[in-house]
């Protein structure tokens, strides 16, 4: 099998070239890496760093950086990047391999840091986030956009915290590549409270939607599209979903609700999802059940999917999953961008909760999370930042917010300088192995 190319040679046509300089790490004076610099908080914890001839992926050398059986080690390896185009898109990528290192997620790092200058007092950070196996490779990988202003990155790659470990780098890149451009959207949300979630109210909420030009709309908990009496044991798929398939080709837009679903014997509180196409995408079978539902019968779902649609990863929850931050984290974590909550009312706190947690769960993951609700007539649309882009403040019908899913949200963060993509820190930045008592049963 022919070895692969080194990152400085892989340049496809329709991208741009390698800006990482001496990405193989083949040119080295007294012993550190041409055009790399290493760096690390105090002297007494900088890893070893040393050019490495035995363990290669595509050249002749790889990066070694060592912690000799000390704990607290924590250092990096620096490559500044020039020609840089704001408003471009880029893939960086790193390869490595490790030993002793017990965890991958906590000890080995890659961030691209976005500059205007070189020496820029707030620049723009991303983390790395996405691991992939390559035989006895790794791979960390990203894509992102310079930010406006940039002309200049810095490519970190970090060891840390893992006293009898070691990890080789090589075949480090920071490429051009085909950008999606803007991924605008508009998100509709219903409030139609009790009197109004009828056929005849859903109806009209999907109307105003579609003339409205939603991109997908959110309808309440228990959507009551068709008569409840054609069907005393309505299913999913079934005449509901029928329903709202026909209005989803006619508007183009897709539709989430949630319906009575009999699979059998066993009843579910059932979250779909409706394509343009007038197609079932996808389901969710809610799976936090109140006392209330259980003594009427409901059975819980017993999986937390996303789903793959043509505006992104999607996932729903319904009602009192909202109560539980564990199911929104979850979703994100399985790279939903975007969450719907069909809900029938949060009354904590005279309402006030409600607020506190629909923006708490779009803050902490980094999502826009959108909610349909009955009882307490404010049906929200938050963005990842937390601000509230539309409110239904009681008033039955449908409110909408235009969003562009592609942008970043920069935000001063301690522990990074300048400001930072918070939707790649969190991910990267969280600690599993503490989490335990999480999953305990009392």
């Amino acid at each position: 099998m022919r070895a692969p190319e080194s990152a400085r040679d892989v340049i496809d046509v329709e991208t741009g070239p390698n800006l990482v300089p001496n990405p193989s790490f083949e040119e080295v004076a007294d012993g550190v890496p041409v055009g790399w610099r290493p760096s690390a908080a105090r002297p007494d914890i900088a890893p070893s760093t040393q050019s490495d001839t035995v363990f290669r992926r595509s050249g002749e050398r790889s990066i070694r950086l060592s912690a000799d059986g000390r704990a607290g080690v924590a250092g990096s390896i620096t490559a500044r990047c020039e020609g840089v185009r704001a408003g471009d898109r880029y893939e960086c990528r790193a390869y490595f391999r490790a030993e002793g290192v017990p965890s991958l997620h906590e000890s080995v790092w890659a961030r691209v840091t976005w500059l205007r200058t070189p020496d820029d007092e707030m620049p723009r950070n991303v983390l790395l986030r996405t691991l992939t196996r390559e035989g006895v490779w790794w791979c960390i990988s990203g894509q992102m956009v310079a930010p406006e202003g940039a002309t200049l990155a810095d490519v970190c790659l970090s060891f840390r915290h893992a006293p009898d470990g070691r990890v080789w780098f090589e075949d480090v890149s920071l490429v051009r590549v085909p950008g999606t451009g803007p991924r605008p959207l508009r998100i509709a949300t219903a409030h139609l409270p009790k009197g109004r979630n009828t056929p005849e109210g859903c109806a009209w909420a999907l109307r105003l939607a579609g003339e409205g030009g939603a991109g997908v709309v959110c309808l309440t908990e228990f959507t009551q599209i068709v008569v409840p009496e054609d069907d005393p044991h309505p299913s999913v798929p079934g005449l509901a979903t029928e329903a709202l398939g026909e209005c989803a080709r006619r508007y183009r837009m897709l539709i989430v609700a949630s319906l009575h679903d009999w699979q059998g014997t066993l009843r579910y509180n059932t979250g779909v999802i409706i394509g343009r196409d007038g197609e079932l995408v996808g389901r969710y079978q809610k799976t936090h059940i109140p006392q209330g539902e259980l003594e009427e019968g409901t059975s819980p779902g017993q999986t937390l999917p996303v789903f793959d649609t043509d505006i992104g990863r999607v996932g729903l929850q319904i009602c009192y999953d909202h109560f539980f931050p564990e199911v929104t984290r979850i979703l994100a974590l399985q790279g939903a961008e975007i969450v719907f909550t069909s809900i029938m009312g949060d009354i904590r706190d005279e309402c006030r909760a409600y607020e506190a947690v629909a923006r708490a769960r779009a803050i902490d993951n980094g999502i826009h999370y959108v909610t349909s609700i009955q009882d307490t007539g404010r049906s929200l649309i938050v963005d990842p930042a937390g601000r509230i882009l539309a409110d239904s403040a009681g008033v039955p019908g449908v409110v909408f917010a235009d969003v562009d899913l592609s942008a970043v949200y920069w935000e001063p963060w301690l522990s990074l300088p300048g400001a930072s993509d918070f939707r790649t820190l969190w991910p990267k930045e969280r600690i599993p192995r503490l989490y335990n008592e999480l999953t305990r049963e009392p």
